[in-house]
Order: structure tokens, then sequence, then C-alpha cells
């Protein structure tokens, strides 16, 4: 594993546990980067990170306009 893997598994871990402390959470990716996470990760990761979530079937991406949202799945 590399690096880069590693901050991936860790910020993917880190927004599951945004999400689960606030599973009402939308944010643009520059949002999740600066307010879930803090600011500490590079765009790259954060967006690579939410990729892997959103294969796992763990969050979903909303388009508005011509912005990209993340959220957690919701539950029908």
């Amino acid at each position: 594993m590399t690096q880069n893997d590693t901050d991936i598994e860790t910020v993917s871990g880190q927004i599951r546990a945004y999400l689960a402390i606030r599973p009402h959470g939308v944010d643009t990716p520059e949002g999740v980067a600066q307010w879930w996470l803090g600011g500490g990760f590079p765009p790259d990761v954060v967006e690579a990170a939410l990729e892997r979530l959103l294969a796992s079937g763990e969050m979903e991406r909303v388009n508005m306009g011509q912005r990209q949202l993340w959220r957690g799945v919701r539950a029908v």
C-alpha cells in the first residue's frame, strides 16, 4: 500500500466519521476538504476518497447546476 493509498483510506474513514455525527452533511469536494477534514489533505486525495466511497455505495454525488455536491447515501 502506497502513502497515497494510506491517505485515501484515512480520508475515507474521516468522512465516514463526519457523516456518522452529521448524517445530513452535504458539501462540495472543496467544502469536504476544508470543513469536514480541516484542510489537511490535498484535493486529489479527497476526490479519490469520495470516489471510493461512491463506488462502495456509501456516498452519492448530486449535480446542482454546475456544482457537484457529495452526501452520504440516504435511506429510503
